[in-house]
């Protein structure tokens, strides 16, 4: 079961904008986690959701140091910084039910946080390439591991004009995560990546790479898509993509 997700981290408008528009000529259904609010207007096949850099967060009161960091109150103090974080971007995004953190950034009390915010969905995990994949629940929140991304692809050097990757085949949940610059640019290798940053920093409007790259892989995946039906969002999922374990109440239960 392949879901296709975008990041758009910091990518110039321009850029996210091409790209946006281009993933909306293939007619499948796309989850995009917008770091900052997007000048693309939605589309029915748009699931649009939150991409916060919560490592960046500022705790009042926080001296620092391990001792401080081992205190009821700066646990408190850091939950309300991601708090106020993740109700700005619920402020500017409304219709944002899914969340992924920047680097997939996560710690034991962030569910309770985001569930507490609005959010229902969250993919801050990555499980490469792992066979028999499924999301689970935590409290409200339901949790969707990645299962790729275009970085990690590049890393491993898998082909990028065919679908050829370790139990791709196999059953599972794929969630695929790709992000704008990389799309944008068409990027074939990793050393793109700071080329990738040189270009879309720079005052002309760049364009994609001739070739196969990580663009040409969306594509084919999309495709793969489309044949069955348009894809799936995050909260599309059904139950039987949910590992049956036990649901916490953290409404019931606050000192888990």
């Amino acid at each position: 079961m392949i879901v296709l997700t975008i990041d758009t981290d910091w990518a110039p408008p321009e850029a996210t904008k091409a790209v946006l528009l281009k993933v909306r000529e293939l007619g499948v259904k796309v989850t995009v986690f917008f770091s900052e609010p997007s000048p693309v207007p939605y589309w029915p096949l748009l699931e649009v959701g939150a991409h916060p850099d919560l490592s960046r967060r500022f705790a009042f009161n926080d001296p620092g140091g391990p001792t401080a960091m081992a205190t009821m109150g700066h646990d408190a103090a850091v939950m309300a910084a991601e708090g106020a974080i993740l109700a700005k971007f619920k402020e500017t995004i409304p219709g944002a039910e899914a969340v992924r953190t920047h680097r997939f950034y996560w710690h034991s009390d962030l569910a309770r946080v985001m569930a507490k915010n609005g959010f229902s969905h969250d993919s801050s995990m990555i499980l490469p390439y792992l066979p028999g994949i499924k999301g689970f629940r935590v409290g409200k929140l339901n949790r969707w591991p990645v299962w790729a991304s275009d970085h990690l692809h590049l890393m491993r050097g898998f082909p990028l004009d065919r679908l050829d990757m370790p139990y791709f085949n196999e059953p599972g949940l794929k969630i695929f995560c790709f992000h704008v610059a990389y799309l944008y640019l068409n990027a074939r290798s990793l050393e793109d990546f700071n080329m990738i940053r040189a270009r879309l920093d720079g005052q002309s409007q760049p364009k994609p790479l001739e070739g196969a790259g990580v663009w040409t892989l969306f594509e084919l995946l999309a495709e793969k898509v489309a044949k069955t039906s348009q894809g799936l969002w995050l909260k599309d999922l059904p139950p039987s993509t949910v590992l049956d374990n036990f649901s916490v109440d953290y409404a019931a239960s606050p000192t888990l």
